[in-house]
């Protein structure tokens, strides 16, 4: 399946790397063994909920785990509502990945997958 990212561009500066936005149906089609998920939800919250694949990576020790990501492939970032995730976005997009952040992050997706899950057959 093909996912569509949304490019995120700056009107102030076309030279500033940018990060991409991705909505939780194209968030739930992703194949986690082509991407790289990065979850900053508390480790509670992760253990939880968790997503197969998924490196949780909390703030607090979030400059250590930043690099230990992969850099040859496209990083999903995702927390509890997105903003967070738009912030590491940005950082790891201004270190040159491919990065993309999950559009109302953990709580949209869980929403969307509630009204799949819900539909009629």
């Amino acid at each position: 399946m093909s996912i569509t990212l949304h490019r995120l561009d700056t009107a102030e500066d076309e030279q500033a790397p940018s990060y991409r936005h991705i909505t939780p149906a194209e968030f739930a089609a992703l194949d986690p063994t082509e991407v790289t998920l990065l979850d900053l939800r508390e480790p509670a919250e992760f253990a939880a909920e968790p997503i197969e694949g998924a490196i949780n990576a909390p703030l607090d020790p979030l400059a250590q785990v930043l690099r230990t990501v992969p850099t040859g492939r496209r990083v999903v970032v995702y927390c509890t509502e997105g903003w967070w995730s738009q912030e590491v976005a940005e950082i790891l997009a201004d270190r040159g990945y491919d990065a993309a952040s999950l559009d109302g992050g953990f709580r949209a997706y869980r929403a969307y997958r509630a009204s799949v899950e819900d539909r009629p057959r």
